[in-house]
C-alpha cells in the first residue's frame, strides 16, 4: 500500500497492510532535529520574528521543502499542507518594551514564552495586529491570492499522489497564541448559547463555502477544530453540545463528504461524554485524544463508527524515555490496529523540547526506519 491508501483504508476501517502514523503538527524544534538545520515549519516566535523583518520567501521556502523532507525522513503516512502568507504581505515590527514584551501601535501587547517559545497577546488593542486582507470571494467562489498557493502547489506536486494530503482551509496569521477568547467563549456559552451557536454556524459556513476549491486541488480531508473540553470533561453538557455546536459541526462535516474529502475533529479535551454526538455529526477522524481518555476504551466503544489518531501522550514525548515511549505506542497498536480504525500519533502535537530519541522511538514501534540527520541544528527560539 502507499501511505495514501494505507490512511484511507484505516479511516474506512478496512485493515492496512500496517499501522498509519503521522502527525498534524510537528513544531520547529523537534523538526529541527529530525532535519539536522533549523527550520519555519511550525516556527512561532522565529516564524513572526521573520515576518516582521519582511522575509516571507524565506520563511514560505522553508515550510515547503522541511514538510516534505520531515514527512520522508520520518516515513510519516501524512502530511498537512495549508495557505501561506501572499507575497505583498507587510507586518509591522512592534515596539520592544523589554526582553520579552512588544506592543505594536494598535496597542496589542504581545510577551515571549520560554516554555513553549509562542509568542502570546496579552492585551488586545484598538485593531488587529494582522494587516487587511483582499475579499476572499470572487463571483462566489474562494479566490487566494496565487502566492498563498506555494506551500499547497508544492506539497502536493511532491507528496499528492503518495501520500495522505489534508488541509485547515484557513488563511495564514502570525503564530500569536491567545487564551482570551477562553473567559470569552465560557461566558457567551452560559449567557448567549444562541448567540453563539449562531457564530459557530457562521464560521463553518464560511469554511464550508472553501472547500470545493481545496477539494479540486486534490486534497485528501479537511480539519477544523474547536476545543469543547478540559482534561476532566466537556465544557458543557451533551444536551448543551448538541444545541450550539453540533449544528455547525454537522454542516461541515456534510460539506467535506460532499466535496469528496474525509472530515477531521481537532479538539482538546476529555470528550467521551459528547463523541456519539461528534459520531452522529459525522466526523471521520477524530484528533488529539488525551491519555485520560484512554484510547483502547475509545476504540472498544466507538471503534466501529470512527477513526482514532493518537495513542502516544505528548506530555510522555517530552518527559520519558525512549522506551516508555516505544512500549507505550506498541500497546496502543496492540489494542487499536484490529479492522481499521486507528493511526497512530500524539496525543496532540510534537511539541518543543521533544527529544529526537523518543520520535525516533514512537515511529520505529510503527515498523518505520526514520531517517534523522545526524548534524545537530544551530539556532533556536530565542528572542532576538
Amino acid at each position: 500500500m502507499t501511505s495514501k491508501e494505507r490512511v484511507k483504508a484505516a479511516i474506512e476501517h478496512r485493515d492496512p497492510d500496517s499501522v498509519p502514523i503521522g502527525e498534524w503538527i510537528i513544531d520547529y524544534e523537534p523538526a529541527s532535529l529530525v532535519l539536522g538545520r533549523p527550520t519555519f515549519l511550525r516556527g512561532k516566535t522565529d516564524l513572526i520574528k521573520a515576518m516582521w523583518e519582511g522575509r516571507r520567501d524565506e520563511v514560505v521556502e522553508s515550510v515547503s521543502r522541511d514538510a516534505v523532507e520531515l514527512v520522508k525522513r520520518l516515513e510519516a503516512d501524512l502530511v498537512c499542507a495549508d495557505l501561506t502568507f501572499p507575497r505583498d504581505i507587510q507586518y509591522e515590527r512592534p515596539e520592544r518594551l523589554d526582553e520579552e514584551t512588544w506592543r505594536d501601535r494598535h496597542g496589542n501587547v504581545f510577551r515571549y514564552s520560554e516554555l513553549t517559545r509562542d509568542l502570546m497577546l496579552l492585551e488586545r488593542g484598538s485593531e488587529s495586529f494582522e494587516p487587511p486582507r483582499p475579499e476572499r470571494f470572487l463571483d462566489g467562489q474562494f479566490a487566494p491570492d496565487p502566492s498563498e498557493l506555494e506551500v499547497i502547489e508544492y506539497i502536493l506536486a511532491e507528496l499528492g499522489d503518495t501520500h495522505f494530503v489534508f488541509t485547515g482551509m484557513g488563511d495564514a496569521h502570525l503564530p500569536v497564541f491567545s487564551a482570551l477568547w477562553v473567559e470569552e467563549r465560557m461566558l457567551q456559552l452560559a449567557e448567549d448559547p444562541e448567540g453563539l451557536a449562531a457564530d459557530v454556524l457562521a464560521g463553518y459556513e464560511s469554511l464550508a463555502r472553501r472547500m470545493p476549491f481545496f477539494a479540486k486541488l486534490g486534497f485528501d480531508a479537511v480539519l477544523v477544530g474547536d476545543d469543547y473540553g478540559f482534561n476532566t470533561g466537556p465544557f458543557m453538557s451533551p444536551q448543551v453540545f448538541r444545541q450550539v455546536f453540533f449544528p455547525a459541526l454537522q454542516h461541515i462535516c456534510q460539506a467535506a463528504h460532499d466535496s469528496g474529502m474525509y472530515l477531521i475533529c481537532h479538539s482538546c479535551g476529555n470528550l467521551r461524554l459528547i463523541l456519539p454526538d461528534m459520531i452522529e455529526a459525522g466526523i471521520d477522524v477524530y484528533q488529539a485524544i488525551q491519555p485520560l481518555e484512554d484510547i483502547a476504551s475509545l476504540k472498544r466503544d466507538f471503534g466501529r463508527d470512527l477513526c482514532l489518531w493518537g495513542g502516544v501522550s505528548n506530555h510522555d514525548l517530552v518527559m520519558a524515555e525512549p522506551e516508555g515511549i516505544r512500549g507505550q505506542a506498541q500497546q496502543s497498536i496492540q489494542d487499536c490496529e484490529a479492522g481499521g480504525g486507528f493511526i497512530l500519533g500524539s496525543s496532540h502535537s510534537i511539541t518543543v523540547q521533544t527529544p529526537l530519541a523518543n520520535i525516533l522511538a514512537m515511529y520505529e514501534a510503527a515498523g518505520r526506519r526514520p531517517r534523522a540527520a545526524r548534524t545537530a541544528p544551530t539556532g533556536s527560539g530565542s528572542v532576538v
